[in-house]
């Protein structure tokens, strides 16, 4: 049996679906050939890489004629979508991380990214698809694993459950007491309308506010450079421009650093299958207040505070209930980063060996 991943996502600044598909393989007890667009870089032993990486095409044309060229009989696609058509004999072992792009325009409206919106537009065509044809479906929430049943007709027991999960590296010893940490709230978001960013730049701009003299900043991390100028305009027009700071792609420690440092986190999405960044901060030991919907009380389960994330309001009221008791947010520092172990990769490795034990 020759197993194969589409690796496009595993290699050079990724996260995410990227560090979900390379624990996936780390923990596999067998060789995996690893495919690619042949633009990619080298990635190490069992790499093959050809055709032009245009995904749609690629994903469609190129690799199930590498399926067919090196005799895979499984194939992993480990980002949502796959090709509609492979050759006879391969079975497709498919990753549906969300359903967010299948949402209303209404409701997630289209992203100031065009590469965003036509990527979103393909998996609108192609998830429904694939997600019906998988010999394996794998999801990362309880969740997820709800919506994507109700929404393809599938049993639940068609779909199983692998969550996320973070390295050891992730994991602090005890969280820093409120003495050593900095005067700045930390999301970490993006431009896709479903990360809600402008809802929490209006409520911060509530916050400072309601207390004009206070040092406190909000970080951001995860926007392009390319994608900043609405949201700096945003902050701006709310006379917060001087108090928001976005911040540069960060490597794994820097990024630690900054979650293991601040004084909250905050993760105002609309929609998540999981919430990688809500994790990462209970595991820094950082408290967390989020969004009351999709996958995050899940993931949070009761350790943090939550919010309508479609009312600035309630939003700036939430925080500064939570800013304003120490103990508290030392409390929920603790408490989620217990809840943090459960997603510990040593955790869930042993999920991921039943997963390749029984493929």
């Amino acid at each position: 049996m020759t197993v194969a991943i589409d690796a496009r996502w595993m290699i050079g600044e990724f996260r995410g679906m990227g560090h979900y598909a390379n624990a996936l393989v780390e923990s596999a007890d067998r060789s995996i050939v690893k495919l690619l667009p042949g633009n990619f870089p080298e990635s190490g032993p069992d790499t093959v890489r050809r055709g032009w990486g245009f995904f749609p095409y690629w994903e469609q044309s190129v690799l199930p004629g590498l399926c067919r060229q090196f005799n895979v009989t499984q194939l992993v696609c480990p980002y949502n979508t796959a090709p509609i058509h492979l050759p006879p004999g391969v079975r497709l072992v498919l990753v549906v991380h969300d359903l967010i792009y299948l949402e209303s325009w209404r409701r997630v409206p289209r992203s100031t990214s065009i590469y965003q919106t036509l990527g979103r537009i393909y998996r609108r065509w192609n998830v429904p698809r694939v997600a019906r044809s998988a010999h394996r479906l794998i999801t990362v929430s309880e969740f997820s694993r709800k919506e994507i049943c109700e929404r393809f007709g599938l049993p639940r027991d068609r779909v199983q459950v692998i969550p996320n999960s973070l390295s050891d590296e992730w994991f602090i010893g005890a969280p820093l007491p409120a003495s050593q940490r900095a005067e700045y709230l930390l999301t970490v978001s993006g431009e896709a309308p479903h990360k809600n960013l402008s809802t929490l730049l209006r409520a911060f701009a509530q916050l400072r506010s309601a207390a004009p003299d206070s040092a406190l900043t909000l970080r951001i991390v995860g926007v392009k450079a390319s994608q900043q100028a609405a949201f700096k305009s945003l902050a701006a027009h709310l006379n917060i421009a001087s108090s928001v700071v976005f911040e540069r792609f960060l490597e794994a420690t820097a990024l630690r650093e900054l979650y293991q440092r601040a004084r909250l986190f905050v993760f105002p999405s609309l929609i998540e299958g999981f919430g990688i960044p809500v994790l990462e901060a209970m595991a820094s030991g950082t408290p967390v207040a989020c969004s009351n919907s999709s996958s995050l009380p899940e993931v949070v389960d009761g350790t943090g505070w939550l919010f309508d994330p479609a009312n600035a309001e309630q939003m700036s009221a939430t925080l500064q209930l939570a800013l304003g008791d120490e103990s508290k947010l030392q409390a929920a520092a603790l408490a989620g980063l217990q809840r943090a172990q459960r997603y510990r990769r040593s955790a869930v490795t042993n999920e991921i060996r039943e997963f390749w034990r029984t493929l």
